[in-house]
């Protein structure tokens, strides 16, 4: 018999309706709140041990250095798995896919006015580490079309059919859960798309979340076994009825206009090895309590010991001490750099052996190696020491390029989905069916000369632009402001040409002229041959 289900509506309960639905995925957002704040707590390094491995029986200043034990054991693993597959995902841009069109740079250039070079990026992050990404699209382009949602505040439905937004106004002191909904004709096509918002009023927020304000919160929830995960409780109202204002360019592209970006198994890349990440640091946590044993080593002193002083002890004789006194052997055994031990006839001394931390270093460090061939993880990143051939490097990132191809496959539907929407939500109707595709950097990115040299192999057996496409990664705006500065340096080198011509031209009909007249010049007589030195003469009797 099926559990009925308690509308966070109260005043809603018609099964299928809105509030049964915002409920369902509601439940869905706060089962996952725990598993969220584990994942960050992981992911940021503030994992702790188990309190339970802290030892209890000791003194207060004991007590305390393992607990110090207990926040600098983490190893922080967790990020180095997620940030190997974040820092390789890198969209550059868009293009439109059609053989009967030129190439467009409008959807390359939306992507820009959204600011998706950074949103894109940040939504990889969130699926990379918590599973899942989110985005909305909106009908007007302030401040963008293209919003980023946090995995902690949204849910899409299996189907894709609803979702929700949960959100905190600190302003107003309420909290409201807003509510998109596709609806089908009879043959499955979208004939509608609606939202509405479920809102109460309280003191503060009910759902924790990645800000930096509540991180305490956040790790105190996931450190804490006896913390309990927070509830919504059934006392929500809607406010106004359903509406489909500013919705159509979602039904134009018959989806939501929230759009989901989750990975293969919908978890995080570390999430499935959050037990090895423990163990791991579990290791840690009692090589340190091995090491800070050893540094202080215990001493013991075996034998026939007195416990009272008499008249016969140099204590005593040195009036240090007084005879039936009880003797302290603690301040006996000081330690120091001259210190002397007056020791009992027949006292022997003893103190703790060194433990050998070899095997439990050497464990942890097969630990982290099954650990990389199970994240998909290159050893290199894991372990830094690790050294091998040029070819055996390729082969350990062979999973880790896999990983990054399917995560963009994926990425890429998500953002073509947002893309489109944000094209027909600024008046451009025809993206609704156009063929778009994302364009990335390779996994591994090339040097500058690789891709000259790559670029210049396949010169002439490949047009310029799918050289510049494929080769040398450039988008489609990229390629547009190459194409016009090859258009432009072809205009000038033509025109340059030209005016050489010219001058070359010119420059040969005045050669005979000037000839002419460097010879004609060769006739002309001395100056002083020609006045005479009577004119000279004369000139000086003026003068």
């Amino acid at each position: 018999m099926a559990v009925q289900l308690e509308s966070l509506v109260p005043d809603d309960v018609e099964p299928g309706g809105d509030g049964v639905v915002l409920t369902r995925l509601a439940n869905r957002l706060v089962n996952r709140i725990p598993m969220l704040c584990r994942l960050k707590t992981f992911y940021d390094g503030k994992e702790t041990v188990p309190t339970k491995a802290v030892p209890r029986n000791m003194d207060v200043t004991s007590s305390d250095i393992y607990r110090r034990f207990v926040d600098i054991c983490p190893m922080n693993l967790a990020s180095t798995i997620a940030n190997a597959v974040i820092t390789s995902e890198k969209p550059t841009g868009f293009r439109l896919v059609s053989d009967k069109a030129m190439r467009s740079t409008a959807a390359d250039d939306m992507w820009q006015k959204s600011g998706m070079n950074l949103k894109s990026l940040n939504m990889l992050r969130d699926a990379s580490i918590y599973g899942a990404a989110y985005a909305q699209a909106w009908s007007t382009p302030n401040p963008a079309y293209i919003s980023r949602l946090s995995p902690w505040d949204t849910v899409v439905s299996d189907d894709k059919s609803a979702a929700i937004v949960y959100s905190y106004d600190a302003d107003e002191g309420t909290e409201n859960i807003a509510l998109y909904r596709l609806v089908r004709d009879d043959k499955g096509n979208v004939t509608d798309v609606y939202g509405r918002v479920a809102r109460r009023e309280v003191e503060s927020r009910t759902l924790p979340t990645d800000s930096p304000d509540y991180e305490d919160a956040v790790y105190e929830l996931a450190n804490d076994d006896s913390k309990k995960k927070p509830s919504l409780p059934a006392l929500f109202e809607w406010v106004g009825a359903a509406s489909s204002d500013g919705l159509d360019f979602a039904r134009d592209c018959g989806c939501l206009p929230i759009v989901q970006l989750k990975t293969a198994t919908g978890r995080g890349q570390f999430e499935p090895h959050l037990p090895t990440l423990s163990a791991i640091d579990q290791q840690r946590f009692q090589r340190f309590c091995i090491q800070e044993m050893q540094a202080f080593k215990q001493r013991w002193v075996s034998g026939d010991l007195p416990e009272y002083y008499t008249k016969q002890d140099p204590a005593v004789k040195a009036n240090r001490a007084r005879a039936g006194e009880k003797i302290d052997y603690s301040s006996l055994f000081e330690l120091g750099p001259a210190a002397l031990w007056l020791m009992p006839k027949d006292a022997k001394m003893g103190e703790s052996s060194v433990t050998d931390i070899t095997p439990i270093v050497s464990a942890a460090n097969t630990d982290i190696k099954q650990l990389a061939g199970a994240s998909g993880t290159p050893l290199s990143i894991l372990s830094p020491d690790v050294s091998g051939s040029a070819e055996g490097a390729k082969l350990t990132t062979r999973m880790l390029r896999l990983k990054v191809q399917d995560m963009n496959e994926r990425a890429n539907d998500a953002f073509v989905l947002l893309l489109r929407m944000a094209l027909v939500a600024s008046g451009q109707q025809s993206a609704a069916d156009e063929r778009f595709e994302t364009m990335w950097q390779p996994v591994e990115t090339p040097t500058d000369l690789e891709q000259a040299q790559a670029a210049n192999y396949v010169k002439g057996l490949l047009p310029v632009k799918t050289i510049m496409r494929r080769f040398l990664n450039m988008s489609e705006m990229d390629i547009a402001e190459a194409m016009q500065d090859l258009q432009d340096t072809a205009f000038a080198t033509a025109l340059s040409q030209e005016n050489t011509l010219v001058e070359g031209k010119t420059s040969q009909q005045s050669a005979p002229i000037l000839q002419d007249t460097l010879d004609s010049t060769s006739t002309i007589p001395d100056l002083n041959d020609t006045l005479g030195d009577e004119t000279l003469d004369s000139t000086n009797e003026v003068t």
